[in-house]
């Protein structure tokens, strides 16, 4: 298939949080136990705005990775 003919996924910020965000539930999975990311949520208790705020810290090294990747967000 030709190179240029492939579409390339499109990362707008929200693209990355979600990205973001799904490292930084597994994360607390690995170093809390299983169910860690729903006890956050409930503690939280606002429908998951916190977490993804937290994931913010984590947009950096997610638009590296994808560059290292080949994927140029």
């Amino acid at each position: 298939m030709n190179d240029a003919k492939l579409k390339r996924p499109v990362f707008e910020p929200a693209r990355i949080r979600d990205i973001s965000l799904e490292v930084y539930k597994l994360n607390l999975i690995r170093d809390s136990g299983e169910g860690a990311p729903e006890r956050m949520l409930a503690k939280d208790a606002d429908c998951g705005l916190k977490m993804r705020g937290r994931a913010a810290a984590y947009d950096k090294l997610t638009r590296a990775y994808l560059k290292v990747l080949g994927i140029e967000p």
